[in-house]
């Protein structure tokens, strides 16, 4: 197992553009003219990790780069190694001094995205991370809507709730190498490498919202964050809760347990409404005891407990008829 990498670009562009890519043919070529069209008073480098995909998404990413040397740079994997090792195989061959995540599946819209972030960035040193709002296209109803985010008030917040499209981010290399020294191998087993990320920059630094729409993520029906299957959306909100469980722990100086219960309610809450809509008894069971971290916190939340302890049939018949109106 290894990979080759094609190097012809910049030696020091101010910002690499990170691009994870696996069968993405129907969609790799608006990704990649999106990061050529951004218009920029300095030089940008694309680095385009291809995880040897079934389809013909290397062969585009390989005429990209013949036709634009100077700017992309390719990591081509011998053999399918996965998103977590493709992605840290990425991130250690970024040169920029800045980084900007794009995956192969979703585009930016706004040409000069990474001039107005690099901007904020180079005029405010107490910030390590800019990001904006973005367009939700969904693939099977081809429907696009405008998603608003809003600042968070730093890592206390962000523990709660993840406002942060990876796809809008521009962030500061430092962050990147501290947290590979820092906090990288104990979660490097996540699903998902972002949050995780984001979380560590906001405790060494400021995350600034800009109230821009610069991107569109693609949702399609199958992606590490979004499945028809219950059992793998369960497992990624698991994973969440671990890489916020981790944080608190280690960061968090407020009080611990009462953000761990909250915490817990609310992965445990959102978890059980998946069960409900999809008439899942096993998972229902599984986690109807884990309410009590918040059966006090709010009457419906109690309700919810309480009632979880009847028949499941009945409870189903309830919730929806509740939830209806």
């Amino acid at each position: 197992m290894g990979y080759v990498i094609i190097d012809e670009t910049v030696k020091k562009p101010l910002v690499s553009v990170a691009m994870l890519t696996y069968g993405h043919i129907d969609y790799i070529k608006q990704a990649i003219e999106s990061v050529l069209m951004q218009e920029t008073n300095f030089p940008i480098q694309l680095v385009i990790a291809e995880d040897c995909s079934p389809d013909n998404t290397r062969e585009i990413v390989k005429q990209y780069q013949e036709k634009y040397p100077h700017i992309i740079k390719l990591i081509l994997q011998d053999v399918n190694v996965g998103a977590i090792i493709n992605n840290q195989i990425l991130l250690e061959n970024l040169d920029g001094h800045y980084i900007a995540p794009l995956e192969g599946d979703d585009y930016w819209s706004d040409s000069r995205k990474l001039q107005q972030q690099v901007d904020f960035l180079e005029q405010n040193s107490e910030y390590n991370l800019v990001y904006t709002d973005a367009q939700y296209f969904t693939q099977k109803t081809q429907k696009l809507d405008l998603q608003r985010t809003q600042q968070i008030s730093g890592f206390d917040d962000l523990l709660v709730k993840n406002r942060i499209f990876t796809l809008t981010t521009c962030f500061r290399r430092e962050v990147l190498d501290s947290y590979f020294k820092e906090d990288y191998q104990n979660l490097k087993t996540l699903p998902f490498g972002d949050y995780s990320l984001w979380l560590y920059a906001t405790t060494q630094g400021k995350a600034k919202y800009l109230p821009i729409v610069s991107s569109v993520y693609r949702i399609l029906e199958e992606s590490a964050s979004h499945s028809k299957d219950i059992n793998k959306i369960v497992a990624f909100e698991e994973a969440v809760s671990e890489c916020r469980m981790y944080y608190l722990n280690k960061y968090y100086t407020g009080d611990k347990e009462a953000l761990k219960n909250k915490l817990l309610g609310s992965k445990t809450l959102s978890i059980i409404r998946l069960a409900l809509r999809n008439e899942n008894e096993e998972v229902f069971n599984k986690y109807k005891d884990d309410l009590k971290y918040i059966a006090n916190y709010k009457y419906k939340y109690y309700l919810i407990y309480s009632l979880g302890k009847i028949n499941f049939k009945i409870f189903i018949k309830l919730y929806k008829t509740f939830s209806k109106r």
